[in-house]
């Protein structure tokens, strides 16, 4: 990650011309508009398994977010087993949201900066009991219920599904889950099974992200083919 990077925020890499932007930008439109009866405003992204990219799509989707009509909005990093978000964002990892379910630091306190006016950042914060145990605790319902009071949009990045439970945990907190899926890499009984994992206890499933980062769908899929940039002919 971090000589993917070389050291940036992945804020540096988001262009607005770019194919990624207009697929998360057709995405958060299309979660919009498929729920037009529901006032959809905290998003979990998740995977089946991991490796599947959950967690680049949580942070393109949280900037998206934040760009569209000013919303402010809140990404959280509540996979507490294998955390990222803090180095996507170059943003220590301490004081976050391992802190505040302990009780250790307030809220406020574990809210960051990232380059973007409208996108604050809350780190999965140093984790030294068990995950499973600081997510079930009952100051979950307390946490979330005074982010979704300071913040419009909250994105959260969470553990893979299959492996663990966490997203089921935190599920009852948001709007409805996205599951990431790779394509070429999961296998459809694995998949299959996080999907049943979640409807079996009612959790909203808005939708499946694909990430066809080895390119293994056919070529209309492929950016190449439908990229449009703008073109600049002017003489002085």
């Amino acid at each position: 990650m971090q000589s993917r990077y070389n050291g940036k925020s992945i804020v540096e890499y988001y262009s607005e011309e770019s194919p990624e932007a207009t697929e998360f930008r057709r995405l958060y439109s299309k979660i919009r508009h498929l729920n037009p009866d529901r006032n959809m405003k905290n998003f979990l992204i998740t995977s089946a398994t991991v490796g599947e990219g959950k967690s680049t799509v949580a942070a393109f989707l949280a900037i998206t977010i934040s760009k569209y009509r000013d919303t402010n909005t809140l990404l959280i990093d509540c996979d507490l087993r294998r955390p990222k978000i803090h180095r996507l964002f170059r943003l220590a990892q301490e004081r976050g949201m391992a802190e505040v379910l302990l009780e250790r630091l307030p809220l406020q306190s574990c809210i960051k900066e990232s380059p973007l006016k409208n996108l604050k950042i809350m780190t999965s914060g140093v984790v030294e009991n068990s995950p499973a145990e600081l997510l079930n605790s009952l100051r979950i319902k307390d946490v979330f219920a005074e982010i979704k009071f300071y913040f419009d949009t909250i994105v959260v990045d969470c553990a893979p599904i299959v492996p663990v439970s966490d997203p089921l945990v935190l599920s009852p907190e948001m709007d409805g889950i996205l599951l990431v899926v790779k394509a070429g890499k999961t296998p459809k009984e694995v998949v299959k099974r996080a999907v049943d994992s979640m409807r079996d206890i009612g959790v909203n499933i808005i939708g499946v992200v694909l990430n066809n980062k080895e390119r293994v769908l056919p070529y209309y899929y492929d950016y190449k083919y439908y990229g449009y940039q703008y073109y600049h002919d002017y003489k002085e």
